[in-house]
């Protein structure tokens, strides 16, 4: 629904049984954090459980209570298809369930966790951290989870962990349910929900803002007096109309225009807004305004324009709007490196920075594409300007289609009334980033092809193009030439976007810039904490030599996965286990393997009693053979021999 100058309504849908008499853990979460809002939004919580849910959101919608809605995951995707109020999910991260577990632990029971279509791989690999036992489980649908929730009880876990429906369900089927979403996911979920209010009002203002202009520049004017009689016609309206009499002072209104209720507006002031009128091949958007002299109808005034030239006139001011929340905050001064790999790929986008051509991005899944992106954006021209982001995999085709070029009023059933700008009309000015383009459609690609050539966006079910000046960035995991000769990416696309080329190397290729990564990223992690970050370094100077030669299939995302481990663990030293089991994923290759896939410049980079630790393991992994080991370890005989002849590798052998 609209949104006026009220302030932004927010109803949180909370699923929970109400007969013991106490508020559900959400909304005392809630609760907790409402003083932070409300000054921004007026934030209403409404219990209901699933049986009532559907009702409960219906009735909110009829009434108009609501700009927003926000529930779980799985109430969220249902409600989608039954009413048309915007509905965000609360988020649910992996350490709020590390947290939710080792509450299960105190209560000394088996652990179930009921998460929405995906399972969670980190807390897979992790199961060797916890002292319970714990089994994951998807759902689909509430049926389907109350199904799982059924299944786990039978098998024994008296304690399931999950969203408020899945807590709902495992109490009434008799566990223990325990709330896995805290108040920080809650804060991000509200204020991505007044970021949307804030745009839709934005958005309200500015066109009231377009009508008043089109009221007073119009192209055809006529005055008319209480009777409807023409008193004043301007000579545009005649120049649009061409009609075979012209229209003259003292005509009847009626007579030009039979299918506009003119006497009505006379009759009761109600004004008549934006009619559409067809003549001919012309299609016209009629307004008729009542003229009100002391309280009394003494005319009104009609105005005739072209729809065509209407909607150009929006879609100008629309993209002279900056959305706020199109903002790309990472610069070139916050990328860490020194290996020359990536020195190269940084110095590349820097240059790159300066042009407006399309540039493609490559690199493994978590080397930090979008980071490279964001740098180039705000170190361009259009820094001022919106960088939106999208990634294309994340997507369903059908809304993939929808959020990228927009549509027109009636373009499918449930489009919005007025229609609904895409991503890229939304990025006119600035940068539009296409994170896995090599995941797009096939026949998504060709639209988007056409609009790199073409600089125009045509939305769904319209007819007028709307021109946009923006810079494309994509980016990629996918070797884009192995997916064409597969048709699965088109040929004529990829010269499109491959202008300008990045290549972002993997981590297991920058070795030797781990120290100064892990350092980086545990001082931002610690945001001040010095005892903290002192604590976690402990842990992950430990495990440097094993840092400096695991293969990184996750990349910077797994490496900083590792150091928020190794900050959980610094918080609870007396409950600390060997390393072997906190980081199973660093001891999984055999020690061999490890030395002999040792990076060449990571030797240099090691402190000393770690230096002579790998040392050590390499040689006893090549049996004792100097020759090998100075090879896997990219240095002389000479020098590996000197180094093993330091004091301190006499003392540890």
């Amino acid at each position: 629904m609209a949104i006026g100058h009220h302030k932004p309504r927010i109803i949180a849908l909370i699923n929970h049984l109400t007969f013991d008499g106490h508020p559900s853990k959400l909304t005392l979460t809630l609760n907790e954090i409402l003083p932070r809002y409300e000054q921004q939004a007026d934030i209403q919580f409404v219990e209901t459980s699933v049986d009532k849910l559907l009702a409960t959101a219906k009735s909110i919608e009829r009434e108009q209570r609501a700009d927003i809605l926000i529930c779980s995951s799985a109430s969220a995707e249902f409600l989608r298809k039954k009413i048309s109020i915007t509905i965000l999910s609360f988020r649910m991260g992996e350490y709020d369930l590390i947290r939710a577990i080792n509450l299960a632990r105190e209560r000394g029971t088996k652990a179930g966790i009921l998460t929405h279509q995906r399972t969670l791989k980190e807390l897979e690999e992790m199961s060797s951290l916890f002292t319970v036992e714990v089994s994951q489980a998807v759902y689909t649908s509430l049926q389907d989870a109350r199904e799982k929730v059924r299944k786990l009880v039978d098998q024994g876990y008296r304690v399931i962990i999950g969203s408020p429906t899945v807590v709902e369900l495992a109490e009434a089927a008799g566990a223990e349910g325990v709330f896995a979403i805290n108040a920080d996911a809650v804060r991000l979920t509200l204020d991505d929900a007044l970021a949307i209010c804030h745009s839709r009002a934005a958005e309200a203002q500015k066109h009231r803002r377009i009508h008043a202009v089109l009221k007073n520049l119009s192209e055809g004017v006529i005055a008319l007096d209480a009777t409807g009689k023409v008193f004043s016609v301007n000579i545009s309206m005649n120049n649009l109309l061409q009609p075979d009499q012209p229209i003259s002072i003292g005509d009847s209104a009626t007579e030009h225009f039979p299918d506009i209720d003119i006497n009505g507006v006379l009759k009761k002031g109600t004004a008549i807004e934006s009619h559409l009128s067809l003549r001919g091949s012309q299609r016209l958007a009629i307004s008729v305004l009542p003229i009100m002299e002391e309280g009394q109808i003494d005319g009104a005034i009609l105005t005739c324009q072209e729809i065509r030239e209407i909607q150009r006139a929006e879609r100008r001011l629309r993209s002279q709007s900056r959305p706020s929340h199109f903002i790309a905050k990472y610069h070139f001064e916050q990328l860490t490196g020194e290996v020359p790999a990536f020195q190269q790929a940084l110095q590349l986008a820097k240059l790159y920075a300066h042009s407006n051509s399309t540039v493609l991005i490559t690199g493994e899944t978590g080397t930090g594409k979008e980071l490279f992106a964001q740098s180039i954006h705000n170190a361009s021209d259009r820094q001022q300007m919106p960088f939106v982001a999208i990634n294309c995999a994340a997507f369903p085709e059908t809304l993939l289609e929808s959020e990228l070029f927009g549509y027109d009023e009636g373009a499918f059933t449930g489009s919005r009334k007025g229609g609904k700008p895409g991503l890229f009309e939304a990025a006119h000015n600035g940068t539009i980033f296409l994170d896995e383009i090599g995941d797009m459609p096939i026949h998504l690609q060709t639209r988007l092809l056409r609009i790199l050539q073409e600089r125009q966006v045509l939305r769904l079910g319209g007819s007028e193009p709307t021109p946009i000046n923006i810079r494309v960035i994509a980016a990629t995991h996918r070797d884009l030439k192995q997916e064409i000769a597969n048709n699965r990416f088109r040929e004529d696309l990829f010269y499109r976007l491959n202008i300008l080329r990045i290549s972002v190397p993997p981590l297991r290729k920058r070795a030797s810039d781990i120290p100064q990564l892990t350092k980086l990223l545990t001082r931002n992690l610690a945001a001040g904490n010095t005892d903290q970050e002192q604590a976690a370094n402990e842990i992950l100077n430990a495990l440097m030599p094993r840092l400096m030669n695991h293969q990184w299939s996750g990349n910077i995302r797994e490496l900083e996965n590792l150091i928020e481990r190794a900050f959980i663990m610094s918080e609870f030293p007396g409950e600390s286990k060997p390393l072997e089991a906190l980081f199973p994923e660093l001891f999984s290759v055999p020690t061999d393997q490890h030395a002999i896939n040792a990076p060449k410049e990571s030797l240099h980079n090691f402190g000393k009693a770690a230096e002579i630790t790998l040392i050590q393991e390499t040689l006893d992994a090549h049996d004792g053979d100097m020759a090998k080991t100075a090879k896997a370890l990219g240095i002389s005989r000479s020098t590996l021999w000197r180094r093993l002849r330091q004091p301190q590798a006499k003392t540890q052998n």
